[in-house]
């Protein structure tokens, strides 16, 4: 796995660095600053990009996009000392495809990274729910599907129509360890464990209007 840490604490990122190399993967560059990090992941576009939330500046959300931009391959996993439900919301809405927290020894962010690269979402279900979910999202069963990608809705067709792990990834036109990554990103969303359960909420609250209008 290659990859470009981001961090402004110096100390930190050195010993991330060092870290992450002695775990067996090679990073390709440590940045001080996002901007220094879209230009490492522009030049050596790497498997993933470990960037930290907050800097003297502000915080790293509005990088997120431009990381993607120059390097769409490049997955990004937050890193932060606290877990800012809104914060973890935004930067899952701007793309990005984990956080860990720093408190995490460092098997347990390589494992996260290792997830986002994967194509899983590399964040813990309970605080993915929290940070998605609006202040009223008892009114409204359905508050989730405003996440969903256009994969994640495709996934959502195969289930509702019953298709197996085999039919969807033949559908999809992917392998099935593929076909069930997005089925579990799919589940985390929605807050449940099972095709069945995602199957019966839509069942009970959806309707064609729950579905992006190009999708119908």
């Amino acid at each position: 796995m290659r990859i470009v840490v981001c961090d402004d604490h110096l100390l930190l990122l050195e010993a991330l660095g060092l870290a992450l190399g002695a775990s067996g993967h090679e990073v390709v560059a440590l940045a001080g600053n996002p901007d220094e990090a879209i230009a490492a992941v522009e030049m050596h576009k790497p498997d993933v990009c470990l960037l930290d939330v907050n800097f003297p500046s502000g915080t790293s959300v509005m990088a997120i996009h431009q990381i993607r931009e120059v390097s769409p391959e490049t997955k990004v996993v937050m890193l932060s000392a606290e877990a800012d439900h809104a914060i973890v919301g935004r930067a899952i809405v701007e793309g990005a495809s984990g956080y860990v927290g720093k408190e995490k020894p460092i098997a347990d962010i390589v494992e996260m990274l290792d997830r986002a690269v994967r194509g899983q979402l590399a964040v813990e279900p309970a605080l993915l729910q929290r940070a998605l979910r609006p202040q009223k999202s008892t009114e409204d069963p359905l508050w989730a599907l405003q996440f969903l990608t256009d994969r994640e809705w495709q996934v959502m067709r195969c289930i509702m129509e019953g298709q197996t792990t085999e039919e969807m990834a033949e559908a999809l036109g992917v392998q099935r360890s593929t076909a069930r990554t997005h089925v579990q990103n799919l589940l985390t969303k929605l807050g449940v464990h099972s095709r069945l359960q995602a199957a019966a909420l839509m069942s009970a609250h959806g309707s064609l209007d729950s579905w992006p209008v190009h999708l119908r």
